[in-house]
């Protein structure tokens, strides 16, 4: 009885070992220039274009709070009485934005799911003096993105529609369920 218990515990940790063995490439990300799209986005965030930022956003409760006018909304994208610490107008009016891609999600079974990603968006000069110009890390690992949310970058969740690539979250809105994994 106790070889079968032993037995089984070294093919327990046999298992557990070799997916602890698993060693991936190390991946590094750099800033690169907005897309058309993510130009857009942030060309109507500068001029406070509500009609585009709701155009560009997919259905969900981010897109539902534009169109209802929610304060919580114009504080997240442009600041209170003139102050913009900590929105997203405030990082994009310090051009030129640096756009990070962020590694893509993947399903239950290792599948990356194309329908979705995420960026990161810091001032360019921002950036390099954070990273000195990239962020290496292996796959496996939590993306640790260098300074602080909201104040030296913030990241958007996009997700693919028929009408191109829309903003699930309006960058990070606190009050919205972001997507796991």
């Amino acid at each position: 009885m106790l070889k079968k218990i032993l037995a089984g515990a070294g093919l327990t940790l046999t298992i557990a070992l070799s997916a602890c063995q698993t060693v991936a490439e190390p991946v590094t990300l750099a800033c690169r220039a907005p897309t058309g799209e993510e130009f857009e986005i942030f060309r109507a965030v500068v001029s406070r274009d509500r009609d585009t930022l709701i155009r560009l956003s997919a259905d969900g409760p981010a897109r539902a709070a534009m169109q209802r006018r929610d304060p919580y909304v114009a504080g997240h994208l442009w600041g209170n009485q003139g102050y913009t610490g900590g929105t997203l107008v405030g990082v994009l009016t310090q051009p030129p934005p640096c756009v990070i891609d962020l590694p893509r999600r993947v399903d239950a079974e290792g599948n990356v799911i194309a329908s979705q990603r995420s960026i990161a968006v810091y001032q360019e000069d921002r950036f390099r003096a954070l990273t000195g110009g990239s962020i290496t890390f292996a796959p496996e690992q939590a993306v640790r993105l260098p300074g602080v949310a909201r104040q030296d970058y913030f990241r958007c969740d996009l997700v693919q529609t028929g009408q191109g690539w829309r903003m699930r979250d309006l960058c990070a809105l606190p009050t919205v369920g972001g997507v796991t994994g």
